[in-house]
């Protein structure tokens, strides 16, 4: 073989070899970019609503009570770091996807989507969610305090919009009988606003606190306004509906 075609063979396995290196190159950023992005169950809207089981209090309450395994719900927000929910936990706050899902009981979720929820409507429930952002938890469902629950965080931010999910119920339909929330009340009941202002004594104010009205996540699941897009959960959520 002559110099030339030596050459020309040389040159020929370079390029095969960096062409090969290339090939090889593009196809680990694929995998990379598939097996980072897979995880998403759905391509997220802005106002869609994320349920999952939680049984920390009170949300064990509201399970017991409930009969439904629809016990905590946030609002999707779309970010170009990637999708959001807006939920309360200790207080309302903004965490990814993956950390809300991971704090539910094994980390299965279902997902709602408002039927008619346009996107610019989405963007208006989003920021009216994150008005609330940083307002602590509302253990005993008082509509009288500046406190918040996962319920009413749905409800207050698509009532901005005009549209009214879910139904509510009072208390004493859910926490009459569960020792759990009477005893949290008994260790917190003089903490409760309205009742210092009107100077009820501890069995006046358990009876005031009964009367609350709140609306479950598995009212707003079972709401026809909505309808399911995604779930994971063993239970057909789509034929829960509140008594």
């Amino acid at each position: 073989m002559g110099y030339q075609q030596r050459r020309f063979w040389m040159r020929t396995d370079v390029a095969l070899t960096i062409g090969a290196g290339v090939a090889g190159f593009a196809l680990c950023a694929y995998l990379v970019t598939y097996a980072t992005t897979r995880h998403e169950p759905v391509e997220w809207q802005d106002g869609d609503l994320v349920f999952q089981t939680a049984t920390t209090f009170p949300n064990q309450m509201i399970l017991d009570a409930s009969a439904s395994p629809l016990t905590n719900v946030g609002i999707v927000a779309v970010t170009p770091d990637g999708p959001t929910v807006i939920e309360v936990g200790e207080k309302v706050d903004e965490i990814s996807v993956r950390d809300f899902v991971a704090k539910g009981t094994d980390g299965t979720i279902s997902v709602y989507r408002a039927k008619k929820l346009t996107p610019e409507q989405g963007h208006q429930v989003v920021a009216a969610a994150r008005r609330y952002l940083g307002k602590p938890y509302d253990t005993f469902f008082d509509k009288g305090s500046d406190d918040i629950y996962s319920g009413e965080l749905v409800r207050l931010a698509f009532n901005d919009i005009g549209l009214t999910l879910g139904q509510m119920v009072r208390l004493d339909k859910l926490a009459k009988g569960l020792p759990a929330f009477e005893s949290v009340y008994d260790q917190q009941w003089q903490s409760l606003r309205d009742c210092h202002a009107r100077n009820f004594d501890h069995e006046a104010c358990w009876t005031y606190v009964l009367k609350q009205q709140l609306t479950t996540p598995a009212s707003i699941a079972a709401d026809e306004q909505v309808a399911l897009i995604y779930s994971d959960m063993p239970t057909d959520q789509a034929a829960l509906r509140p008594e």
